[in-house]
């Protein structure tokens, strides 16, 4: 599978346009969503409810595993905090691919204190995690405004 793929971020996209919230999903070496995640933080009263973690959470589950195969990508809209670009670390994402970034995010605050960028350069000892900026930001940037 060569990533970034284009349909898959734009499912997502589609889904954040049309469903009202930041979605992720965590892709197979074949390309096939193993699961997909949306922000439900306050819908859990749970503040690590993020579409990333929530996204990981669920295809784990699914494949009964705690670190994933060789072959898997987080996709996100949106670009993941410190909190889930950890998470993609410490579950053994070979790479991320986000959409829209913080300069983007119009009117919400800037919640990420340190970019996803920063988050893998420091935790590259535990797993290299690739990464692909602003894929399709054309398609989500002005989502917030």
């Amino acid at each position: 599978m060569k990533h970034p793929d284009k349909n898959i971020m734009r499912e997502l996209i589609h889904d954040q346009w049309t469903k009202h919230s930041i979605y992720a999903a965590v892709v197979d070496e074949a390309g096939q969503i193993i699961a997909k995640g949306r922000t439900t933080i306050g819908q859990d009263n749970d503040p690590t409810a993020h579409a990333e973690v929530n996204a990981i959470r669920e295809a784990c589950r699914r494949l009964g595993v705690s670190q994933f195969p060789d072959g898997c990508w987080l996709y996100s809209t949106f670009e993941p905090c410190p909190l889930c670009a950890s998470a993609a670390l410490w579950a053994g994402m070979d790479g991320i691919v986000y959409a829209n970034n913080p300069d983007h995010r119009g009117k919400e605050e800037n919640w990420s204190f340190l970019s996803c960028e920063e988050v893998l350069r420091a935790g590259s000892y535990i797993h290299q995690t690739r990464l692909v900026k602003d894929f399709l930001l054309e398609e989500i940037k002005d989502y917030f405004r």
